[in-house]
């Protein structure tokens, strides 16, 4: 199942997973600084307290008390314990109960929080302070803070603790944001109360995470393979290739479904066939499942059911059978007649549906688990619906809710049709949550991600290279939930779900709004989870077709791909209207 792996990916060591600590001043702190951002870019399994404060400096946060929560945390030793320190801002002149003198009580200061740590039992990092993003008249960042960061290097070069430079990284990055661009980063625009160039808010907050995360792979491996995947970028931008007009009709809807026009064939009407109804009203059945079975014991050759007003916990199988069924809600608000459940079962779906031709509008599919949480405690998959292999699907006004892989659509093999059409259908999650290997054609719908994750990918299609079409989103809106995580903007539409050389993975968003969600600069993303040289997001079947020769891979010999190369292209966009992004 796509991103499964989450949960076994590094952290999947023998020793308990760590615990990280964070000990700084405001621009590391909950709310105006980067601390939870970057928290939110470890794994579930690793504890991640965000013990920084505002207004602190190597003097006041011993002195007002607040290390000694540190050291209280540092006592128990149950997990290996990261403490990660950066202070400088509030070390300036400026206020003497916080002030501190460079040559001497600054170093000293640090060198004292290093020894205590160590002698705790836990690992000690030092982090240089996070530039301010104040500019001179001439356009040159001014940066008052390099004494300082050197001050905090030297103390990791005699100490031997790994150094986490921030300060560099952040100056590099702010200086060629120019002005315009880095007050973009502040807790609120100018002229609102909140804003000033030392602070950040959720955009400026991920910048400075992920470049902590990038240090931290490098100075500090065994925690750096603690992070999530997608926590750190590959090096340059990827481009965002763009359909021409002729392109575009190759990913129309007639093009995508072929010899099947379910606009046209629309839903039967007339008096159902079995009700559904949780009161218990005469006539009517008490379950979704229990109408399933008596249609596929009816010897109907269509077999239509509405079900009436209500929650209806538990799971549904719809499977391959010789009667076509249809489901629909009795009321105009799908949000009113709802199938929830929380199966346990890792990728075991709310709703399964095998049934060839099945039609479904006017009902919501909740896979509940973890809802009532939120995603950061155990992240592993909440299915909603799962169309496994079944050919012609047709849904219509459907709300599918859950967090990690919501809707799957599954194919067996490129020779083998699975077609879906989804008009009008809301779906939602926050880490692949439209995944799998079929054709699906998606028109007026929402897709929306939500912030529970610092990172999110929405598609994770896994289309065989053969198959003409993957996912096809035609008038639809990608939203987000309005979240800090997602107000950062580095969210991702998506990234090729990775099962082998024959899948690569297939998205045309055409005539759609993306929203500000998605990183503008890279919407597209690499697997990352053991990615071959060969399998960085890619863009048409030439680009896939040179990697697999580059890596020795011949497609021909060694794959059995047809001597001539597919045409078609996997990964597009086509005059999107973007309601912003990340600069």
């Amino acid at each position: 199942m796509a991103a499964c792996a989450f949960a076994a990916f590094p952290a999947a060591a023998a020793q308990a997973a760590p615990r990280v600590l964070l000990v700084g001043d405001s621009t590391m702190a909950p709310r105006t600084g980067y601390g939870e951002a970057l928290c939110g870019l470890f794994l579930w399994q690793v504890e991640c307290v965000n013990l920084a404060r505002g207004g602190r400096s190597t003097k006041s946060y011993r002195a007002d008390g607040s290390w000694d929560r540190v050291a209280a945390a540092l006592g128990s030793k149950e997990k290996p314990t990261y403490v990660l320190v950066q202070f400088g801002h509030n070390d300036q002149p400026g206020k003497a109960e916080r002030a501190t003198d460079l040559v001497r009580e600054f170093p000293a200061n640090l060198a004292r929080y290093v020894d205590e740590i160590r002698a705790a039992g836990a690992r000690p990092v030092l982090v240089t302070p996070l530039t301010r993003r104040a500019f001179r008249p001439d356009g040159t960042l001014e940066d008052s803070l390099a004494p300082w960061a050197a001050a905090v290097a030297a103390v990791a070069a005699e100490r031997g603790v790994p150094l986490l430079d921030l300060h560099a990284d952040s100056v590099a990055a702010v200086s060629r944001l120019g002005p315009r661009v880095a007050d973009t980063l502040a807790m609120a625009p100018p002229p609102e109360k909140p804003f000033d160039r030392t602070h950040v808010g959720p955009r400026g907050a991920a910048l400075f995470a992920r470049m902590v995360a990038a240090e931290l792979q490098g100075a500090v491996p065994e925690l750096g393979a603690e992070l999530v995947v997608g926590a750190v970028e590959p090096p340059g931008r990827i481009a965002r290739p763009q359909l021409d007009d002729a392109g575009a009709r190759e990913h129309s809807y007639a093009a995508v479904l072929g010899d099947w026009d379910p606009a046209a064939e629309g839903f039967p009407g007339g008096e159902p066939d079995f009700v559904v109804d949780a009161r218990g009203r005469s006539g009517s059945l008490p379950t979704v499942q229990a109408a399933i079975d008596a249609a596929l014991a009816s010897g109907k050759r269509d077999a239509r059911i509405v079900v009436q007003p209500g929650v209806y916990e538990g799971l549904v199988d719809v499977p391959r059978a010789a009667v076509r069924i249809t489901l629909e809600g009795a009321s105009p608000d799908p949000a009113s007649v709802v199938i929830r459940g929380s199966p346990t079962g890792v990728g075991h779906p709310v709703v399964r549906v095998a049934n060839a031709g099945f039609r479904a509008r006017g009902l919501t599919i909740e896979n509940a688990h973890n809802k009532a949480t939120g995603d950061r405690t155990n992240l592993t998959q909440a299915v909603a619906l799962m169309v496994d292999d079944a050919d012609r699907v047709h849904l219509a006004d459907i709300r599918l809710l859950g967090f990690q892989d919501t809707l799957h659509l599954s194919a067996t093999s490129p020779t083998h049709p699975a077609r879906a059409f989804l008009e009008r259908v809301y779906v939602e999650g926050d880490m692949d949550f439209i995944f799998g290997e079929a054709t699906a054609y998606f028109v007026a719908s929402e897709i929306r991600s939500l912030g529970d994750r610092a990172v999110s990918y929405a598609l994770a299609p896994s289309t065989h290279y053969l198959s003409p079409h993957g996912f096809v989103f035609a008038h639809c809106r990608f939203t987000h939930d309005g979240t800090p995580n997602a107000r950062a903007g580095v969210f991702k539409l998506a990234r090729q779900w990775n099962r082998g050389v024959t899948a690569v993975g297939k998205v045309a968003i055409l005539e759609s709004s993306i929203g500000a969600h998605i990183d503008a600069a890279r919407p597209w993303a690499d697997w990352s989870i053991g990615t071959p040289r060969y399998r960085r997001v890619q863009y048409d079947a030439d680009e896939h077709w040179d990697r697999l020769a580059a890596a020795g891979i011949d497609p021909v010999r060694d794959l059995g791909y047809p001597a001539r190369r597919p045409a078609q292209p996997f990964l597009a966009e086509y005059r999107n209207t973007e309601t912003g992004g990340t600069p």
